[in-house]
């Protein structure tokens, strides 16, 4: 996927034109926007903050409007939504950048369809934060690997959706091989290779990725967990 490169602006300042990049943070958290500053400046791009702060609407879209916008991801999904959205109707050619906080799982696919350039993991903001910018400016889009399930859906087997949706159920690695009249082994080997296409690692982890991601993932697994029962009480018996 690719959008179209991205061009810099320029302004005035101590008597000389200056030519980089006019940024606007939307942020909870001024530190965010300090860290985003030095890590592009250490990069080498030169940068003009207009905007920080937690109102999307206090940028000025007429005189100035910025050709950067990091957007930090609150707890309020619909929030980062709607400041997406604002963005993309009235700030057509911001390179647009979206800063999640780790831990949580969010759909990348979705967030790319609603206007953002590239998608970033808050504790990677001063390592990469610079790269990410030029490689979104050049017209190409970033996300993190972790997140992208979302956009390459993971390939998994029949068997690792059946035994995943039964684990995300709550069954355990011995309940599922009974199930299934398989050993406990096999089990965990099929988890470990569904965690490893999901890019989780853990149970929990997988569950909150199912439930948040798109809906054909969502489907399949859970699905699974239908047929599996069915076959589990053709198993088992009443």
């Amino acid at each position: 996927m690719a959008t179209r490169p991205r061009t810099v602006t320029s302004w005035e300042a101590g008597g000389s034109t200056q030519v980089g990049w006019r940024l606007a943070v939307v942020c909870e958290d001024a530190e965010l926007a300090s860290r985003a500053v030095d890590a592009l400046e250490r990069d080498g791009l030169i940068v003009a903050v207009d905007v920080v702060g937690p109102g999307i609407d206090a940028i000025d879209t007429a005189e100035r409007p910025p050709s950067m916008l990091i957007v930090q991801a609150s707890q309020e999904d619909a929030q980062l939504e709607a400041n997406l959205r604002w963005a993309r109707k009235r700030l057509a050619d911001v390179l647009t950048i979206v800063v999640l906080p780790e831990g949580r799982s969010y759909d990348a696919g979705l967030l790319l369809s609603m206007g953002a350039d590239a998608v970033l993991l808050e504790g990677d903001v001063d390592a990469i934060l610079g790269p990410v910018a030029r490689v979104a400016a050049a017209g190409q889009v970033s996300v993190p690997a972790a997140l992208r399930h979302a956009i390459q859906r993971p390939a998994l087997s029949h068997r690792e959706r059946q035994i995943l949706g039964l684990a995300v159920a709550g069954l355990t690695n011995a309940q599922t091989a009974r199930r299934f009249f398989i050993a406990e082994s096999t089990v965990k080997t099929h988890l470990s290779s569904a965690f490893r296409r999901l890019g989780v690692h853990s149970r929990r982890e997988a569950a909150a990725l199912i439930f948040a991601s798109d809906e054909v993932l969502r489907r399949s697994v859970l699905a699974s967990v239908r047929l599996a029962d069915e076959a589990g009480v053709r198993h088992e018996g009443p």
